[in-house]
């Protein structure tokens, strides 16, 4: 966190400041001779922070690049979860039991921890299978077998899978990485908001990469692309339905602790979204109307999410009740 940076987003109500919400954002685009440029922003750019789950997109690069996804066969929609933080709803489980079961696993080898199904928090059963990152644990675990390791070290940081994954993630974002251990007890990593905003813009616009990893770069995002409802669910899951409104041109991710970030397809152009108090309501708004004002989504784009564009805040009989300032 930078005690320094700006309020990116303020929330009123009759007339009055609520609340307010530090952060900062930065817009990069990426070139094909590897350099990137920094196009718009506030805060600052070389700030160190957590990607969390905002670089999932970028950790299944190992699950494709290992061979994995081939031995196993994976689906555009078993690809697609192991990028995703997902609602646990029946697709989603489906598709983990279907990843285990190939790989002669099972759940309780999951190593992200139980936790209830994403519309039953915080009450409900808990179950390793029902945790948002499950997903990525399930692909992470057919890595390691594939790869012919105990798959109760996958989560080693000196495991040949985790060992892949810092590589790309590196790589990608071309940043020096400072480890640490996420919610979900994979390793994580500290890097540049600006690394990552070019990582992501990367694994979208994967031009100038390497032909091996810009077809898994290309594989990963046209799986989410194809399958918004993966990567996050349907119930008001704004990075789904920022994929889906966009017909899967725009790559989105959600990060534990309000981190947000997107690659927009083909242009080169990332971005990254970071709020101190971690708070996820202060960015839907501000990076689609960052995305607009850019036009890197279309007006018809923006205006088919409404609920999480408008300026507008209403309370659940639709009343006004204030306003969002970005």
């Amino acid at each position: 966190m930078n005690l320094d940076n700006p309020i990116i987003a303020t929330f009123t109500r009759a007339d009055y400041t609520e609340s307010v919400h530090r952060g900062a954002w930065t817009l990069v685009r990426t070139q094909a001779d590897g350099s990137v440029e920094v196009v718009d922003g506030r805060g600052q750019a070389d700030q160190q922070i957590f990607a969390r789950s905002a670089m999932k997109g970028l950790q299944a690069l190992a699950v494709v690049e290992s061979g994995a996804a081939d031995a196993f066969d994976l689906s555009e929609a078993e690809l697609a979860i192991c990028c995703a933080s997902h609602s646990s709803e029946p697709e989603h489980l489906r598709a983990v039991a279907a990843m285990l079961s190939r790989g002669g696993l099972v759940e309780d080898q999951l190593g992200c921890g139980a936790s209830p199904q994403w519309f039953q928090r915080p009450t409900g059963q808990k179950r390793r299978s029902y945790h948002c990152c499950s997903g990525k644990h399930s692909g992470m675990l057919l890595t390691a077998v594939h790869l012919g390791e105990d798959p109760a070290t996958y989560l080693s940081p000196q495991s040949q899978t985790q060992q892949l994954v810092r590589s790309a993630v590196a790589d990608m974002t071309g940043a020096e990485l400072t480890d640490g251990i996420d919610g979900c007890s994979a390793p994580t990593f500290r890097m540049p908001l600006s690394s990552l905003a070019a990582g992501i813009a990367r694994l979208a616009t994967p031009a100038g990469l390497a032909p091996e990893r810009a077809a898994a770069a290309d594989r990963i995002t046209a799986a989410v692309g194809a399958n918004p409802n993966m990567i996050g669910g349907e119930q008001l899951r704004s990075d789904s339905d920022l994929i889906r409104a966009t017909d899967g041109r725009v790559f989105t991710k959600l990060g534990a602790e309000g981190i947000f970030v997107c690659g927009v397809r083909g242009t080169g152009y990332g971005l990254c979204i970071t709020v101190d108090d971690g708070n996820e309501r202060a960015f839907d708004a501000l990076a689609l109307t960052i995305l607009r004002s850019h036009e890197l989504i279309s007006s018809t784009e923006f205006d088919a999410l409404e609920q999480y564009t408008s300026l507008k805040r209403h309370n659940a009989d639709g009343i006004y009740s204030g306003d969002i300032l970005i």
